[in-house]
């Protein structure tokens, strides 16, 4: 289930923390972070966001064929062979090297051109222009006609760690390298450094556009800091009791015989598993909730069903709802609390949630 009345706060809350002269670049790669695209960008859109970013020319490619008119910026590096698409779709791409530049320009169908921003890595190390670089890089990219410059962007690596100064060292970094490109003339239209961590850890990270991604889905990049946030978790991810068998005690249950059961128990059968998105590694460390109350998830994962341990007094019957991430009664289950369980983080549980699991709209 995908609450978009959670997305609207969400929102809010990011808008409420940045100036007002700011403007959100709502990040909806991967399927929105495996939220729907279909479901919350329309939300996005009646929000007044027109600004999107997206992974890859082929996310941009349908957002745009969808019938989306705003900005669409591809945050990954252009690729040699995919080019084209950027002047097709009018999609605006982040340059790091001449390579990059000139390729693009001579990719671009004619009569088309392409809006560009320079990345400049100021310490993640994976894409972008070296600092020293950057005003030799926009000078010539001035000269391809093919390419507008509209944007001056960079990407934090620590951004979730508010005590490390990593972070303080790839804004001064930054700041720097605007001042040499606006000292040599050039001019912006959209100067973005803030992912989530950047927003809510680092104020003078906000430049004219921040670009949230896991935080418009609901989690505070610096999981202590997210219960005083005010955001509200979107997915919402629910299966059915399927079926219920008592077993004696000493009985093992699933594949590998990782579970024994201490005593007679019921164990309840849910038809959600890792083929859903329901990862291998949380065997014997997740709970779920069912009418109010957790119980743990017993015996390996299987690719389509998990099995739980039910108690010997349970009333549960087939049929009932088990949540996974969500409410039940008093009791609540995060993304953020699985990914802990799973020894990752909440953008990967709800990323790999996959296909086969139908999102469905709640709360407009």
């Amino acid at each position: 289930m995908i609450d978009r009345a959670a997305l609207r706060n969400n929102l809010g809350v990011i808008r409420r923390t940045i100036p007002p002269t700011t403007r959100v670049m709502g990040v909806v790669k991967a399927n929105c972070y495996g939220h729907s695209t279909e479901l919350s960008v329309p939300v996005l859109l009646d929000e007044g966001i027109d600004l999107f970013g997206v992974a890859n020319v082929e996310e941009g490619r349908r957002l745009r064929q969808s019938g989306l008119e705003g900005t669409i910026v591809v945050l990954g590096p252009p690729i040699p062979g995919s080019m084209a698409a950027y002047g097709q779709h009018r999609l605006e791409a982040l340059v790091s090297n001449e390579r990059m530049a000139t390729q693009l320009a001579e990719s671009t169908p004619i009569g088309a051109s392409v809006n560009v921003h320079l990345f400049v890595d100021t310490g993640m190390a994976r894409n972008g222009a070296r600092p020293n670089d950057a005003v030799e890089l926009l000078r010539l990219i001035a000269t391809l006609p093919q390419l507008n410059i509209v944007g001056f962007a960079s990407h934090f690596a620590t951004s979730d760690e508010p005590e490390n100064p990593f972070a303080l060292q790839q804004i001064e970094i930054f700041r720097t390298t605007l001042g040499q490109a606006t000292d040599a003339g050039f001019r912006f239209r959209d100067v973005h450094l803030a992912n989530s961590g950047g927003i809510f850890n680092f104020p003078d990270s906000h430049y004219s556009v921040v670009r949230p991604g896991l935080s418009l889905y609901g989690y505070h990049p610096t999981q202590s800091r997210h219960a005083s946030s005010g955001l509200l978790p979107v997915m919402h991810l629910h299966t059915r009791v399927a079926n219920v068998t008592r077993f004696p005690a000493g009985v093992s249950v699933s594949y590998g015989r990782r579970y024994f059961t201490k005593q007679e128990t019921e164990i309840a059968t849910l038809p959600i598993g890792y083929g859903d998105g329901l990862m291998r590694t949380l065997t014997n460390n997740l709970n779920v909730l069912i009418a109010g109350g957790s119980f743990p998830v017993v015996g390996t994962i299987c690719m389509d069903e998990v099995m739980v341990d039910l108690g010997p007094d349970s009333r549960i019957q087939p049929g009932e709802t088990a949540v996974l991430i969500g409410r039940s009664g008093n009791r609540q289950i995060g993304a953020d609390q699985l990914a802990e369980a799973a020894g990752t983080i909440p953008y990967e549980i709800c990323t790999n949630v996959s296909a086969r699991v139908p999102r469905i709209a709640a709360n407009w």
